[in-house]
């Protein structure tokens, strides 16, 4: 498998990063763990006979498709050899560009033109006219991403501003702590964050926080217990809890099962 990042020029405000993975006869069939990653996404599946896996129901992946917010891991399953490239978005990027409801969108895969006609339709034809060349469709997508009206207001701006802190401080922040800096109540934040995000900023916060902890312990090799007390766990039942929360597994078979892309995606 080969898992590869590319610059993501004038849209860096738009997009977090754009990627390739690129499916191997030596790997496949291949079936790896997805955990949440804080942010939605959009990708073209050109081959692979690719699925999804979850909650025990199997779902095939086939060209333009919406990848929500997700607060649970699932599964991917790649039967032959294949391509995907995707664009990860700002968290309030795509909401921005279709003013879609993406609390709607949580926890789903959903095909793009099912929802956005127009996006689709030109989006498909950049994703298809250069699918043998990875740079150049990466900086044709930034081009088309940076001619969109996109929809900014003083909320949009509120929430990107409490994502920024969010992730500043690396997921250690509570909600307390963001309401002494927004003219909202808790109940219309959580109502607008999920609106524009996918999900509520008390998810996002843990998420992000769990995160940060498993990237430094996949880049920098910290020990585990030190981690745990550095990101504001009481002990390391708590972190048990979130670990199984969002991959739906224990930390000890972190080690046994297959989490390929996601432990590639924590070391970039």
């Amino acid at each position: 498998m080969n898992l590869k990042y590319y610059n993501t020029g004038i849209a860096s405000h738009l997009v977090d990063e754009f990627y390739s993975i690129e499916y191997s006869k030596k790997i496949t069939p291949f079936k790896t763990t997805i955990i949440p990653m804080a942010y939605s996404s959009i990708a073209y599946i050109y081959s692979g006979n690719q699925h999804i896996i979850q909650n025990s129901n199997k779902k095939r992946l086939e060209g333009l498709t919406i990848f929500g917010q997700f607060i649970k891991s699932y599964y991917i399953l790649v039967k032959n050899t294949g391509t995907c490239c995707g664009i990860s978005f700002k968290p309030t990027t795509l909401f921005k560009l279709t003013n879609l409801d993406l609390s709607k969108l949580a926890n789903k895969h959903i095909s793009l033109d099912s929802i956005e006609q127009d996006l689709s339709k030109k989006l498909n034809s950049i994703f298809l006219n250069y699918e043998d060349n990875y740079e150049k469709l990466f900086k044709e997508i930034s081009l088309f991403l940076n001619s969109l009206p996109i929809l900014e207001n003083k909320d949009t701006l509120i929430i990107d501003k409490i994502i920024l802190e969010i992730n500043e401080k690396e997921g250690l922040v509570c909600m307390n702590e963001i309401l002494k800096t927004v003219p909202f109540c808790q109940k219309t934040l959580e109502t607008k964050f999920k609106k524009m995000v996918g999900i509520t900023p008390g998810k996002y916060i843990q998420i992000k926080r769990f995160l940060n902890l498993m990237r430094k312990y996949e880049k920098d090799q910290i020990d585990l217990k030190d981690l745990i007390y550095m990101y504001d766990y009481y002990d390391e039942s708590h972190f048990a809890k979130d670990f199984k929360l969002f991959t739906s597994n224990s930390f000890k078979n972190y080690f046994k099962e297959d989490y390929l892309i996601v432990k590639q995606a924590l070391k970039k």
